[in-house]
């Protein structure tokens, strides 16, 4: 064992939210050898006491002692925090309105900044940070709905529902992420705001379309559409954009589904909506909605329709400066569809170059989702090639057995 072991230690006490005392009677210890361990003093070596310590801080012996089980395991919500989303989704007393901890009742400006924070770690692929706060977050979101209802506490609760239903999505844990996305439906329906009507109405279209239920997906993104397009010309921006994004979403669905007609219909129309409220490399800050993104989804698009080759040509027409101005989440997806569509044509070269370039872009992105996993493994083990020393390590680091 070195000293980066009670480095550990202390980063997963922190992530737990345990403090020095309650962490140190967890493993029958005193709070002082908590600290020497964390510092350094003390080394950590007798394997019960290391397996007794990983117990509490519900990791893994090898999330403490291991350099690369180690990094892997910082970079992503764990098992843990991804049960206490799933808990924090069972509190059904808090939308009942049972009483609460005056402690849980945070100002609606301090929430609504939280919330901010934890949509910005989503857009940066930090999906460390977002299994860490998020639990508290819903359970406090649903209390500030119950307790202060309106409009903007609604849009807050639906936007935390999004958040996890979309996180989950990408950690391939989709029944829970259809759980968080119906919860961010009914919540919608309890206000007239288009906007948020439309952002529950896309996040339980994916969670459906990832479960297979694509037919239905597509039939609710097409009715969120229609009820959306006569309001669109004269609408706000963040509509229009909203607008956009249920369009894409759509098309990607379409695409799934298999239907060529109605993907390219969707993309045409979210390109005009683009091209009409959006100067070209601009985007709304809050969905990314605008040109560039169009172009990334019909990129997407041309890899689920089985069209490789026309999604390599559109994704080298895509202005490259535009590309860098989008969010990590967007360019590293669009790097694993670009390493999608290479990997269709038998280029395994390119695809693997594409998948180490998304991941310098979006770690977490490239080593977390399952199709990236699923895509990694084909490469890693295919008969025919040798794969390089660094998807090798790619592979390490995401999990996949080589």
């Amino acid at each position: 064992m070195t000293n980066r072991t009670g480095e550990r230690v202390r980063y997963w006490r922190i992530r737990r939210g345990l403090d020095r005392a309650t962490f140190a009677s967890r493993v029958d210890r005193s709070p002082s050898w908590v600290k020497a361990i964390e510092n350094g003093q003390r080394e950590l070596t007798r394997l019960p006491l290391l397996e007794r310590v990983a117990q509490a801080l519900g990791v893994t012996v090898q999330a403490l002692t291991d350099p690369v089980e180690a990094e892997r395991a910082t970079r992503a919500p764990d098992a843990a925090e991804i049960a206490a989303i799933t808990g924090a989704l069972e509190h059904y007393e808090v939308i009942l309105g049972a009483p609460v901890d005056a402690l849980e009742h945070p100002r609606p400006a301090d929430l609504t900044k939280r919330v901010n924070f934890l949509d910005e770690a989503f857009l940066a692929s930090r999906f460390s940070s977002i299994g860490r706060d998020l639990p508290k977050l819903l359970i406090e979101a649903q209390r500030a709905a119950k307790e202060q209802p309106g409009a903007e506490s609604i849009r807050v609760l639906v936007k935390v529902y999004r958040i996890a239903s979309s996180t989950l999505l990408k950690l391939g844990a989709d029944q829970t992420a259809w759980l968080a996305a119906d919860r961010a439906m009914i919540a919608a329906q309890a206000t007239d705001d288009l906007y948020t009507l439309a952002r529950a109405t896309r996040s339980v279209s994916r969670a459906m379309t990832n479960l297979g239920r694509t037919e239905a997906a597509l039939d609710a993104l097409l009715a969120m559409a229609a009820r959306m397009q006569p309001e669109v010309a004269t609408s706000t921006l963040e509509v229009a954009a909203m607008y956009g994004m249920v369009l894409l979403a759509a098309e990607i669905a379409a695409a799934k589904y298999g239907d060529v007609h109605t993907a390219l219909a969707m993309h045409d129309e979210a390109s005009e909506v683009a091209r009409r409220r959006f100067a070209a490399g601009a985007s709304d800050k809050e969905t990314a909605f605008g040109p560039t993104n169009v172009d990334l989804h019909w990129v997407s698009a041309l890899v689920r329709l089985g069209r490789p080759d026309e999604a390599v040509q559109h994704a080298d027409g895509i202005d490259r400066a535009a590309l860098a101005l989008l969010p990590r989440e967007r360019r590293g997806t669009f790097s694993i569809d670009l390493a999608l569509a290479y990997h269709q044509l038998g280029r395994y070269a390119e695809a693997e170059a594409v998948l180490l370039a998304a991941e310098r872009i979006a770690p977490e992105e490239a080593r977390c989702r399952p199709g990236s996993k699923t895509l990694i493994a084909s490469l890693v083990n295919a008969p025919s090639r040798s794969p390089s020393a660094e998807l090798r390590a790619l592979a390490r680091r995401a999990g996949v057995q080589a």
